[in-house]
């Protein structure tokens, strides 16, 4: 244990170190401070176990040095050795950390039984530190096999007691939870990355992929195996089920960007649903594989909630590899949906999110069936049909380009000239000039 003396009396301080080291063992005392700042200084720089702190002393007051060093050190035992019976200075003292309060002259006994119960409690919480260790090294050796037995579990379909251990040993509760399954396609590997040096690639994606998603997020990763693996998350009970979905898909484009610019391998990723309890997180797992190995709209990011609303996928199926996407009637519908939103908001400000939202889909997955059945990202659709009714407002001379570009949506007549350019191929003025022109 090392001990710094802090006392304003040399001859205190000496009488302090003489008894300390006379009558207890492995007991060093590494210093002595004269004054509180000294106190303050030797404390940071000798990083003592147990500091003996008078209350006077010149400069900062004892009690005045013991808040500053508990600020830089909240560990370090402050034991104050005093003169003064005054009650207001011990209740300070206990209140700023102190672990006792001695009154001087000090008999030996007192400071040997006081000292000898902070060595034994600082021997405690060093043997309570190690086993903390111990158990997490140990839990660290059992986390792969733990995980593993999960997944074995989950592709069995048994919920059992089992599972339930299980989930205990891993530290999830999963009051809600899904799955995500998360592995290669043809599109992982560039062609730089040859069929021999593919599988090393591969495992250092997974390993990577392992350690990124216990730092983002409480779940169980299974093995890499037969080139994918499955991630069990906890879900924050609060999230109501499209909340869940966003949170979810974009957590899973989180891992995948990581993944990447790290390894350089891409990675595809299937999301089930959000389940209560362990007995039904199954079922997520079997709709994050059907998900994972649809190939339709993407083939980086699914979520089974986006694909079963559209009929895509149905909870029982596992999608084969698709080479082409046929947008189902429901797709069309949720599409002609958007459509409608944003020709009736079309003045109003008109996100991605606001649109998906709307029409009960995740973000992404809107964007990608909408440029696909329209034919253009719903951003240029928006700027289009904002076009076409400005189009109409400019055909009036008493109108102007400004008040047409405040109409339509837009907030800088600069923007609104650019948009109006690249989608008709002529700024307002020379679309109303030519307007002029033609009549």
């Amino acid at each position: 244990m090392r001990i710094l003396v802090a006392d304003d009396e040399p001859i205190e301080r000496e009488a302090l170190r003489f008894l300390v080291q006379r009558h207890l063992e492995e007991v060093q005392v590494v210093g002595e401070a004269g004054t509180g700042r000294q106190a303050v200084e030797m404390a940071e720089t000798l990083r003592p176990d147990v500091i003996l702190m008078d209350i006077e002393m010149p400069g900062l007051s004892g009690l005045e040095a013991l808040r500053e060093i508990r600020e830089r050190n909240p560990t370090v035992r402050c034991l104050i050795v005093s003169a003064y019976d005054y009650f207001h200075f011990a209740r300070e003292a206990l209140r700023l950390g102190a672990a006792d309060y001695l009154l001087k002259p000090v008999k030996r006994d007192q400071m040997v039984e006081v000292l000898s119960r902070l060595q034994r409690e600082m021997a405690q919480e060093r043997q309570r530190r190690n086993d903390e260790l111990l158990r997490k090294e140990q839990m660290r050796q059992l986390q792969p096999l733990a995980e593993a037995e999960l997944v074995n579990l989950l592709e069995r379909g048994d919920s059992g007691p089992r599972m339930r251990d299980l989930l205990g040993l891993l530290g999830l509760r999963l009051d809600a939870g899904l799955c995500m399954v998360v592995g290669l396609s043809d599109q992982s590997f560039g062609p730089d990355v040859s069929p021999a040096d593919a599988p090393m690639k591969a495992n250092g994606a997974y390993q990577y992929l392992c350690s990124l998603a216990h730092s983002l997020s409480s779940c169980a990763v299974g093995p890499w195996d037969g080139g994918r693996a499955t991630i069990v998350l906890e879900v924050d009970t609060g999230y109501d089920e499209y909340q869940t979905r966003l949170w979810s898909s974009e957590f899973a484009r989180r891992l995948r960007d990581r993944v990447k610019e790290q390894t350089g391998v891409r990675l595809r990723l299937g999301i089930g649903q959000t389940v209560e309890g362990p007995v039904m997180i199954a079922r997520s797992y079997r709709e994050a594989l059907a998900a994972f190995r649809f190939e339709g709209v993407s083939d980086k990011v699914n979520h089974f909630g986006d694909l079963e609303a559209q009929d895509e996928l149905q909870p029982s199926e596992l999608v084969p590899e698709a080479p082409r996407w046929t947008p189902t009637p429901a797709v069309l519908r949720v599409v002609e949906l958007g459509k409608r939103y944003v020709e009736a908001h079309f003045t109003e400000e008109i996100t991605l999110e606001r649109v998906a939202q709307e029409v009960a889909l995740t973000p992404y997955y809107y964007s990608k069936i909408f440029s696909k059945v329209v034919g253009q990202p719903l951003v240029d659709y928006i700027a289009a049909v904002r076009v076409e009714h400005a189009k109409r407002l400019l055909a009036d001379p008493m109108v102007s380009i400004k008040e047409a570009c405040f109409a339509v949506g837009y907030n800088d007549p600069n923007y609104f000239s650019r948009v109006f350019k690249k989608v008709t191929g002529h700024t307002p003025t020379e679309y109303r000039m030519a307007l002029v022109d033609s009549r």
